[in-house]
């Protein structure tokens, strides 16, 4: 029964990955309103958990279509596709998340000892070492000015959006940022390239490693959790390329994913979802090899399923994008509407605009994930507005 049910996680997780706006969340709740039992349940919901994570960077890198996971992937995806390396954008992604899910489970012992050290080591702090980061990050751009502009306004939009408390604040939010505004500013002209399927180097493990780190941490910071914050604060301190962005992000999403089973069974608190829903059918401190072991094998057949359908996947990036622009943009008015009304609308209207109007004065869309970073720090500074 375990063994069916697994598998059945995997193909809905898989499934729900691939839709833009669909989370494993909504997934699990939905799954858990039927008359299943607890062990098949947590079956389940470790499935769809972990194959879930790997394919919702598929349309992330291809239609620019972020989850709050996948979010700094966007732009390294989307201009290696440009490139024609929208293929190996994908296989970085695949190897990064084997690799890091092997290293946490390796290092997952010292994990459940470190954490509550280093919980209370650091917790005073996290605001000030955040509102350091953003201020070097102003300091080193191009315009300084321009920068702090968008970053100012970024951050007044993502506190007006998340007082909104709309179900899932972060698609209509990214979604105009990074995939309505690249619509909004698509050349005609422009002829994406035939998707290569060279190798990735070597090179994109270091990358991984230091997103097991982050991810590490992830686990433990309030307010700081998704691994678009991490990353963000990652590319602030350490200059990245196109795939060590991809290699870092999709590595902080899995290490965090084996980490939240640490800190729930270490710490009793856990950042994810998945795993506090998780909780409510099977006891994790008393089951975590067996966990970690369904972890594992859900994310090495999820990636094997992807990585032979990569060339499939790859032909996505060759259609004509005048007329899948439109789609995109009216599946995302849709959707948009369908999860959170009219007040998502509106946050997808404005945060279109805002998105736009970076591409057009030449700042670099990081600045935009001030979305995050100001009500974070509102946050922690316990300054409410």
């Amino acid at each position: 029964m375990e063994s069916i049910s697994f598998l059945f996680g995997i193909f809905i997780g898989i499934l729900s990955g691939l839709i833009p706006g669909l989370h494993s969340n909504t997934v699990i709740v939905i799954l858990s309103s039927f008359d299943i039992p607890n062990e098949a349940m947590g079956a389940i919901i470790v499935a769809v958990f972990s194959s879930h994570l790997v394919t919702s960077f598929i349309p992330s890198i291809f239609f620019g279509i972020p989850s709050d996971s996948s979010v700094v992937s966007v732009l390294p995806g989307q201009r290696m596709v440009k490139e024609g390396n929208g293929i190996i954008a994908l296989k970085t992604v695949l190897a990064s998340i084997l690799f890091a899910t092997l290293v946490c489970i390796a290092i997952f012992s010292f994990s459940m000892d470190a954490f509550s050290v280093v919980y209370s080591a650091i917790k005073p702090y996290i605001g000030y070492i955040l509102l350091a980061f953003s201020a070097v990050f102003i300091l080193i751009s191009k315009n300084r000015f321009l920068t702090l502009c968008i970053f100012l306004l970024a951050g007044i939009l993502g506190q007006f959006s998340l007082n909104l408390k709309m179900y899932d604040v972060f698609l209509p939010l990214f979604s105009g940022f990074f995939a309505m505004s690249a619509i909004l500013t698509y050349e005609k002209g422009a002829k994406i390239p035939k998707q290569k399927d060279n190798g990735v180097g070597i090179e994109i493990f270091g990358y991984a490693l230091l997103g097991v780190a982050l991810g590490f941490f992830a686990d433990l910071l309030p307010g700081i959790g998704a691994p678009s914050q991490i990353a963000m604060l990652a590319t602030i301190a350490i200059p990245m390329n196109s795939l060590g962005y991809l290699a870092t992000i999709s590595s902080i999403s899995a290490s965090e994913a084996i980490f939240s089973f640490s800190t729930s069974a270490s710490i009793g608190k856990t950042r994810m979802g998945a795993t506090e829903l998780l909780g409510k059918y099977v006891s994790i401190g008393d089951n975590l090899l067996f966990l970690l072991v369904l972890f594992l094998l859900s994310i090495a057949i999820s990636i094997a399923i992807i990585y032979f359908a990569r060339k499939l996947i790859g032909k996505i990036a060759e259609i004509d994008f005048r007329k899948l622009n439109i789609l995109i943009a009216l599946y995302l008015v849709a959707i948009i509407f369908v999860l959170n009304g009219t007040n998502g609308l509106i946050v997808l209207a404005l945060s279109s605009a805002l998105g736009y109007t970076t591409v057009k004065l030449n700042v670099s869309r990081t600045t935009l994930m001030s979305a995050i970073i100001i009500p974070t720090l509102l946050l922690l500074f316990r300054i409410f507005i």
